[in-house]
């Protein structure tokens, strides 16, 4: 079996030619559909097609370099022409192949891709020589550069669509190896299984109580809502039910300030949170909860 080379020309950065159809995506499905029949033949291939090249030159070199990576029977570029904008007259302005010269192994295969492509419809424009395109010239395998008509004929265009990529593919694929081809397989529907959601981790228990009676804490919080009891479900204090030395270290809406200092009479754990239950200078009990402010020794 033979070894191939397959690549679409230009890419997205550098783009080729555009009008009626633009030549990158069409080349991009192009060469997907001939590397497919290709590898179904029992062929091995390479796709050579360079996407990240900045400039003409870069991708130029980008293309050849894969290209050269390999030892091919025959290095395909696939690319779509362009002349002056013509809204249609009736007929195409076809499609040709370029070779390096007509000593080329490349040659007849061309001349056979040439004729698959007009027994579709396509003007058959012939095989070209050119010492000139870089990748006919620099590639170390026979090439050939295949336009398959012109982005901006709209007649071009039109049988373009009418025949569809992958009888485009077909008619290339069997010039290249010289014999029928089956059709392009129908893609697959690629499906991606719904992820399920990570569990959320469980929360972490309060090993042990670090707060001791009779102990004495400064509060690190800006702002300490004082509830009626140990709990959310109980209501907040307004700062007239403070006592005096409380209100002393409180705002109007009966929250303690940051640096009060309390001291801690009882406490009592509600799930993972731990409320106690303090005293300003012994004469003021209030409840309030750890995981809302936080307090420091």
């Amino acid at each position: 079996m033979g070894v191939y080379n397959v690549h679409g020309g230009h890419n997205r950065i550098v783009p080729g030619a555009g009008h009626y159809l633009d030549e990158v995506t069409e080349d991009r499905k192009i060469t997907a559909g001939v590397i497919t029949l290709l590898q179904a033949s029992g062929h091995t291939v390479h796709n050579c097609t360079d996407d990240v090249g900045k400039t003409v030159g870069a991708n130029l070199a980008n293309i050849v370099a894969k290209c050269n990576t390999h030892s091919a029977d025959l290095d395909i570029s696939i690319h779509q022409n362009a002349a002056r904008v013509d809204p249609g007259d009736g007929k195409t302005k076809g499609v040709e192949v370029f070779v390096y010269s007509t000593s080329s192994k490349a040659y007849a295969a061309a001349g056979r891709v040439c004729a698959k492509l007009a027994a579709l419809g396509f003007t058959n424009r012939g095989v070209k020589i050119s010492t000139g395109l870089y990748v006919l010239k620099h590639t170390k395998s026979p090439a050939m550069l295949i336009e398959v008509g012109f982005v901006d004929d709209k007649d071009d265009a039109d049988l373009y669509n009418k025949v569809g990529v992958n009888a485009i593919c077909k008619a290339i694929t069997e010039g290249i190896l010289d014999k029928s081809v089956g059709a392009v397989p129908a893609s697959k529907p690629v499906t991606t299984p719904t992820p399920k959601p990570a569990p959320k981790p469980a929360a972490k228990p309060v090993s042990s109580n670090p707060y001791k009676n009779g102990s004495t804490y400064t509060l690190k919080a800006d702002a300490l809502r004082v509830r009626t009891g140990a709990g959310t479900n109980y209501r907040e204090k307004t700062y007239k039910e403070l006592s005096a030395n409380a209100r002393k270290n409180a705002y109007s809406n009966g929250n303690l300030k940051k640096g009060t200092r309390v001291t801690c009479m009882s406490t009592k754990m509600i799930g993972n949170d731990i409320w106690m239950r303090i005293s300003i200078r012994l004469d003021c009990c209030t409840v309030w909860r750890k995981g809302v402010c936080g307090i420091v020794h």
